[in-house]
């Protein structure tokens, strides 16, 4: 069958509307890219670890490393402190102004990634030298100083929802669900989960080969600090 030009015109225009509505509609998608952290408290304490953090930006930033056995004596370098600080969630800011007049509200937004929720560790590394930077935020534009020393490691978190569900592995490899007093949901293999003694989870294990992690893809080790912890694969 041909298409006539008028019909064939036709065509294109509404294929051009309806792209131009679909991304309308994708532009308008808030995006949740700022962190709301609260101060809490955490269980898990009297550890520390060790670890090489590698920054993404490195023409400003570089390597801080972990520890390090130089010449047969231990160099400390970056070391997490356990218990958790601060928990965060994604957010986003609405209707932000001054609190004094005349009230003048920025007129342009800095749109980043959605980083998902974060557990914040108390961080000790070595001093470095410190620097100015020019950055640029929906409240103003100047220039910040870095002190020389970091100070938190925020952490990607998995949660699992409220549920009366009896223990079982989720999507998501982690074990979650209902289990009687003084047990918990761990994982029993690679496959599956059960409800076992508190005292069988891995940062209570007197044996780290012995002990369960909440994750099935998690296996408890003994950390170089001693003491045993859940390790992740690469």
């Amino acid at each position: 069958m041909r298409t006539t030009p008028g019909r064939h015109r036709g065509v294109i225009l509404a294929a051009v509307l309806v792209a131009a509505f679909a991304a309308r509609e994708t532009a308008a998608q808030p995006a949740f890219d700022h962190m709301k952290c609260y101060k809490i408290k955490d269980p898990e304490g009297g550890k520390q670890y060790t670890t090489d953090l590698v920054p993404e930006i490195t023409h400003d930033f570089v390597t801080e490393l972990g520890d390090r056995i130089v010449g047969g004596f231990l160099v400390p370098g970056c070391r997490i402190k356990m218990p958790a600080k601060f928990f965060c969630i994604d957010t986003r800011t609405e209707n932000a102004h001054d609190v004094k007049p005349p009230y003048d509200p920025s007129s342009w937004m800095v749109p980043g990634a959605e980083s998902g929720e974060r557990l914040c560790y108390k961080l000790l590394c070595p001093p470095v030298l410190p620097k100015s930077l020019d950055v640029i935020d929906q409240f103003g534009a100047r220039t910040i100083e870095l002190r020389g020393r970091t100070e938190y490691l925020c952490t990607p978190v998995v949660r699992q929802n409220p549920s009366t569900d009896p223990c079982e592995m989720a999507g998501n490899g982690q074990c979650g669900g209902t289990c009687g007093p003084g047990e918990r949901c761990l994982a029993l293999s690679g496959e599956e989960c059960s409800c076992l003694p508190e005292s069988s989870m891995c940062a209570s294990s007197l044996t780290c080969s012995e002990g369960h992690c909440g994750g099935v893809w998690e296996t408890c080790v003994t950390l170089p600090i001693g003491g045993c912890g859940c390790s992740h694969p690469p």
